[in-house]
């Protein structure tokens, strides 16, 4: 949901009707709040939250959700919205072997206590972990000179990745999304092939096994940089 330029409830509520018009639905399954504004809008953020359930008690919305929030605004939005009783239905974050904060900072452990899902996207980091590159095998671009920087420090986690993948006979991207499946959250990858996501759908049949998640975690943990957080 954008919301920069939205400043009253009624705004929001009406941009979801527009939105349910474009859509040609009755309804959205799912409300959820992009960005916390606590940093550069304090002032709007309580707003956005009561548009939020107000979405939910009219019915516009089936569930409502946040995202790239961290257990703090988290747990302040749960108090606002469980006034109303509007439960939370999930937390998306940026989670993968490059991009473990979500770990780290509580708010994995935040989300079970507080009974909320965890949504992981971005689980092969731009491409990172998808088995194609390393240091000094990466695509032309920002992109490119982003993932160089990321990866030359990453080999050990890569040589994991590619261990384990042998190990089961499967894909690292495969093994790269299930560890987020691990860690109790749904992984929502990008695929811009059929192929890649069916290579995807097909290492969600299987699981790691607990000895498989701590030996990656302990490499992700001796990388050199974390991937780039957004």
């Amino acid at each position: 949901m954008r919301f920069r330029w939205r400043l009253s409830r009624a705004s929001i509520i009406e941009a979801c009707k527009a939105s349910m018009r474009r859509l040609k639905k009755n309804t959205i399954e799912i409300g959820q709040l992009h960005w916390s504004t606590a940093k550069y809008a304090p002032w709007q953020e309580e707003t956005l939250w009561d548009a939020l359930g107000d979405l939910h008690e009219q019915g516009l919305v089936q569930a409502v959700g946040v995202s790239n929030y961290g257990p703090r605004q988290l747990r302040k939005i749960h108090r606002r919205l469980a006034l109303r009783n509007v439960p939370i239905a999930s937390c998306q974050v940026q989670l993968s072997l490059l991009s473990t904060s979500p770990l780290t900072s509580g708010l994995l452990e935040t989300c079970r206590e507080l009974d909320v899902g965890i949504i992981g996207y971005s689980p092969l980091a731009l491409g990172a972990l998808s088995g194609k590159y390393s240091g000094s095998r990466v695509p032309e671009g920002l992109r490119g000179g982003a993932l160089r920087e990321v990866l030359e420090g990453a080999g050990g986690l890569l040589g994991c990745l590619e261990e384990v993948a042998r190990g089961r006979e499967a894909s690292v991207a495969q093994v790269a999304v299930n560890w987020v499946v691990a860690k109790g959250a749904v992984a929502i990858p990008g695929a811009r092939r059929i192929d890649q996501a069916r290579d995807v759908v097909e290492g969600m049949r299987w699981r790691l096994s607990g000895a498989e998640v701590m030996e990656l975690d302990s490499a992700a943990g001796k990388g050199e940089k974390q991937g780039v957080q957004n």
